[in-house]
């Protein structure tokens, strides 16, 4: 039941919604504080991690490349097959083989 006694309200601070290109443009420029970053379906991005906005600016070009590999639009011609074997470090090598051997 209500006794008379009041809360104060407090006004929610505005936050300005910037889009994924927009962000990763100002966080290169070095002018991302306090970003908030639509990643679509109601998802927001914040430079809330403890690597703070450089965290974010990892995680939206890592969202941007997973929405170009989704929609089939990724540039992939950077990444080209190496000729002949591939190397792995000796350490990498023994774990292979011996997952290999109790197969």
């Amino acid at each position: 039941m209500a006794d008379g006694n009041q809360i104060p309200a407090r006004a929610l601070r505005a936050e300005v919604i910037t889009g994924l290109e927009e962000a990763i443009g100002k966080l290169e420029a070095g002018a991302g504080a306090g970003l908030a970053v639509d990643l679509g379906g109601g998802r927001i991005a914040r430079a809330d991690s403890p690597r703070g906005e450089e965290g974010l600016l990892q995680r939206l070009r890592g969202h941007r490349m997973l929405l170009a590999l989704a929609s089939g639009t990724a540039d992939l011609s950077r990444l080209k097959t190496m000729p002949g074997d591939v190397q792995v470090a000796p350490a990498v090598r023994e774990i292979l083989d011996a997952a290999a051997r109790k197969a």
